[in-house]
């Protein structure tokens, strides 16, 4: 995707995933490294050419073509590299349900879900007071007043999102503390912020992105919050780099990634969770994705991954348009309930929903996938520098 949220080429054309020619440009980069390079039916002569509608003087993306941004850039983060990021906590991987639900909110509600999971984007637990950014409680029994759950839920920090609520998050979370705040909230899991990566922006972009999400996650691991690290890639040098990271950091077994937006499309999608695979198989050791979003990829994930867990806001949305889950033979329709609590019926949603990812049945639209047999896939992938296992 773009920043204007339309369909770009894919990233199997913009970068160099297929053996392409590399662009001229890109050959003498100071980052073609850690980049990989694009390949020419990207198109431009580097990712800087390639940026869409470059206004050097309101752009605030981060590339060689502002100096001083790029040198800020890198400044506050430490540089791209992971070096400086310490130990990851996090929780027994088998300690996580197959599925959790995401509450967006506490709109029309009144008693107090009993469920054993739920999770609450960074977005809603963050609120401007008189212009200021505060939680929303100080306590892990006062956000379960705030948001109706009983004092036995495990709740699930998400920082996936709205770009706008997470770029506020990272603005002010040092100078008001807002990682020790949120720490004081008791969360059972969190995942890290998703700072978006564009197709069409300039790379040096992507690796500040990703870099200010793992600071993240550095932080709120050290403040005791068990965290799982977002995977930002869009091409397989990214996911080169992940290996490395996750070799350096053999406490991390649980990572997320997001399939709501470009990975929602199946080509990408399958793609994305073979390259995940791939790590797993690389690194010799069990990984546990928390897929938001993917809710369609349920059986892939189960083909790859001994854990995984699925996170959506599809039971809280149609409880909230008054819609009741409905389990057929093969696929769960959503009928009217007018009248009915939203409270009874986000219950019943997320039961019903979550059975049905459990179960791993196959609907007839799901026959079109045909992901990569795992005995064949090395065979047909390109080579990747940590090898095959």
């Amino acid at each position: 995707m773009n920043r204007n949220g339309r369909s770009t080429a894919t990233a199997l054309e913009m970068h160099r995933l297929d053996g392409g020619v590399l662009s001229l440009g890109c050959q003498t980069c100071r980052l073609l490294k850690l980049c990989g390079g694009q390949t020419r039916v990207g198109g431009g002569w580097s990712c800087a050419t390639r940026c869409t509608g470059c206004n050097r003087e309101t752009c605030d993306l981060v590339c060689f073509g502002k100096p001083s941004v790029y040198c800020a850039a890198v400044e506050e983060v430490n540089g791209f590299g992971a070096n400086d990021i310490g130990p990851i906590l996090q929780p027994l991987s088998t300690s996580l349900p197959r599925y959790i639900p995401v509450l967006q909110h506490e709109y029309s509600r009144e008693g107090a879900l009993r469920i054993p999971w739920v999770a609450i984007p960074l977005c809603t637990v963050l609120k401007l007071r008189r212009g200021v950014l505060t939680p929303v409680a100080t306590t892990s029994e006062e956000l379960c007043q705030v948001f109706h759950l009983s004092q036995g839920t495990q709740v699930l920090l998400l920082g996936t999102g709205e770009d706008e609520p997470i770029e506020r998050y990272w603005e002010v979370r040092r100078p008001r503390e807002l990682p020790k705040a949120l720490a004081e909230l008791g969360w059972g899991m969190a995942v890290a912020p998703n700072y978006s990566l564009f197709l069409d922006d300039p790379r040096p972009q992507h690796f500040h992105n990703r870099k200010r999400s793992l600071l993240c996650a550095d932080e709120w691991s050290a403040k005791r919050i068990p965290t799982a690290p977002y995977l930002h890639a869009v091409c397989q040098r990214d996911y080169e780099f992940w290996f490395d990271f996750l070799k350096e950091h053999p406490e991390i077994t649980i990572i997320a990634k997001e399939f709501q937006t470009g990975a929602s499309e199946p080509g990408r999608g399958l793609w994305v969770i073979e390259q995940l695979a791939t790590l797993q198989d690389c690194l010799k050791r069990d990984l546990h994705p928390l897929a938001i979003g993917a809710a369609q990829y349920r059986l892939e994930l189960d083909r790859y991954f001994k854990n995984w867990t699925i996170v959506d806001s599809m039971p809280f949305m149609r409880a909230i348009h008054r819609r009741k889950a409905w389990r057929g033979e093969r696929r769960v329709s959503w009928p009217s309930a007018i009248g009915n609590p939203v409270d009874k019926l986000f219950t019943h949603n997320a039961e019903v929903w979550g059975r049905w990812i459990e179960d791993l049945i196959e609907t007839e639209s799901e026959r079109r996938f045909q992901p990569v047999p795992r005995h064949v896939r090395h065979a047909d992938q390109i080579p990747l520098p940590f090898g095959s296992p």
